[in-house]
């Protein structure tokens, strides 16, 4: 929004009344979600075995309809020890020799030896061959040749999804072992993506050594192991950077971190899986005539429960990452911030997933040279054109790929309007907190869009379409309230945002402060 806005500071009452009303509408939402008989599955025929016997002192069915979760955590928590002999050779291999490429085979190594015990010999080669296919490219020194093999390459690892049975049959796997074997590969492209286009500015090859060299390190970073099956992307520049740094020793402060850590994300598998037990609008989801006949608050519950579920999911998997990056001195993308105190598509997009935002920001954005209006509408077109690509060329995808650009797109416009009403129109006769008053009322149905543009992404186009038409059917009181509460979530994210502006920059000025103290002292 304009900078008058940002700066405006409101009451601390006024504020504090925003904070409440938000609270206790996501709370009573929650509430009116869970009290619906609709939504508890009573006498439900469990055909699809949506449901499995819960914990025992809940007494109660856990959800267990959606995949990722399902298969996401039993992966973690098989890796675990893998992890654990990964991190501790890792770090006794660089405490003895400054060779990385000591660190560079074992990262192989102990990747390869895992995916040959989980998957077997022919899709561990699977695993093998876009690293090797982007040190090829990279050879022949042309970005634009890098980028069609790779697209193409996107283009048939979706139709491997697709046609899953073939090679299913082929590579002798379940269903579970497909389906993370090909999320493993969609990692692996963008890692290979980010080795090839980071590569070519910096060849330096001139014989079979060398490629070979470099064939290692990229083999290293592809299949890496904490990354390898969910996550996120770390660009090659800072892998390597962090393979490079010296050893560090393990002090208290290190091993007090780590244990912090392991336990904080520990807390967050434990709440999730008991939301699990109460809240099943996993299963609900695929019972649109249900979803359909839900009263408002219920149904608009169930759309944030979808949000803050799919953004758990996520916190877990990067949290857990993150601890294992930080113990190998590794620089990873932080978890993703609480989707309910950001209101804007722009900070969405940088604060969920920081990693692939970073990615589409140096390959695709800036290579584009969006110095000109019509500049950014270009790169922000072809960074959402590769989005739907990664993520799977469905109808859905694109539905949601498509809004997102859209909103963006309103986003811009809205703040380019407003500063030209408030500078040109009002002359600036409004104070700035009503400034930041009006521009919350004009966010606020975009911020409806966001949410209903991401509900086709994590539900489908059935469940998207029904929020959009019970804005269209749905009573004006009822989407005044709707809107207002929305207005409500704009002005608190607002004001937590003042705050970690106001906090970073005081931490910024005691560090300068330590460091003249320090020089002032030499």
């Amino acid at each position: 929004m304009p900078g008058t806005s940002k700066q405006a500071k409101l009451s601390r009452t006024e504020s504090s009344i925003y904070a409440t009303l938000w609270i206790i509408a996501v709370f009573y939402s929650i509430y009116c979600f869970y009290s619906s008989p609709e939504t508890q599955f009573i006498n439900y025929v469990d055909t699809y075995n949506d449901f499995k016997p819960g914990w025992s002192f809940l007494n109660r069915k856990i959800d267990v309809s959606d995949e990722e979760w399902r298969l996401w955590i039993p992966l973690i928590y098989k890796l675990i020890p893998w992890i654990i002999v990964h991190i501790f050779i890792s770090q006794y291999l660089k405490y003895l020799c400054s060779d990385t490429a000591v660190i560079y085979i074992w990262y192989i190594l102990i990747s390869i030896l895992f995916l040959w015990n989980y998957f077997g010999l022919l899709s561990t080669l699977c695993t093998l061959l876009l690293p090797c296919i982007s040190c090829l490219l990279t050879s022949l020194q042309s970005k634009s040749l890098s980028w069609l093999i790779h697209s193409i390459t996107l283009v048939i690892i979706n139709w491997a999804k697709v046609s899953d049975v073939i090679f299913m049959e082929w590579l002798l796997l379940t269903a579970e072992h497909h389906y993370i074997l090909t999320t493993a590969i969609c990692w692996i492209q963008l890692r290979s993506i980010s080795y090839s286009i980071d590569s070519i500015g910096m060849y330096k090859h001139i014989d079979t050594c060398g490629f070979f060299k470099d064939l290692l390190k990229n083999i290293a970073y592809c299949l890496y192991l904490p990354t390898l099956f969910l996550g996120p992307v770390i660009l090659y520049q800072q892998f390597t950077d962090g393979i490079d740094k010296p050893f560090t020793a393990w002090n208290k402060t290190k091993i007090i971190t780590t244990v912090y850590n392991v336990m904080r994300y520990s807390f967050w598998i434990l709440f999730t899986n008991i939301c699990l037990h109460y809240l099943y609008f996993n299963a609900l989801l695929f019972h649109g005539h249900i979803v359909a006949e839900l009263s408002p608050w219920a149904f608009y519950g169930l759309g944030y429960c979808m949000g803050q579920y799919f953004l758990n999911k996520y916190v877990v998997v990067y949290g857990v990452v993150s601890i294992v990056c930080k113990a190998e001195d590794i620089e990873a993308p932080v978890q993703p911030k609480c989707i309910g105190r950001i209101h804007l598509y722009s900070d969405m997009w940088k604060h969920f997933d920081r990693g692939l935002y970073k990615f589409l920001l140096k390959y695709i954005y800036i290579p584009c040279n969006p110095k000109s209006s019509y500049g950014k509408f270009f790169a922000s077109a072809l960074c959402f054109a590769f989005i739907f690509l990664w993520h799977g060329l469905n109808f859905p995808i694109f539905i949601w790929a498509f809004l997102n650009f859209l909103g963006l797109l309103l986003e811009n416009i809205v703040k380019s309007t407003s500063a030209y009403f408030f500078e040109k129109i009002l002359h600036n006769s409004l104070s700035p907190q009503n400034k930041r008053r009006l521009e919350c009322i004009l966010i606020s149905p975009l911020l409806a869009f966001s949410a209903i543009a991401n509900f086709y992404f994590l539900a489908g186009d059935q469940i998207g379409n029904m929020y959009i038409w019970r804005i269209i059917k749905d009573s004006w009181q009822i989407n005044f309230i709707l809107l207002f509460i929305l207005y409500c979530c704009c002005q608190t994210c607002i004001e937590i945002k003042q705050i970690e502006q106001m906090n970073s920059l005081k931490s910024r000025k005691d560090i300068e402060i330590k460091m003249y103290k320090k020089l002032s002292n030499f």
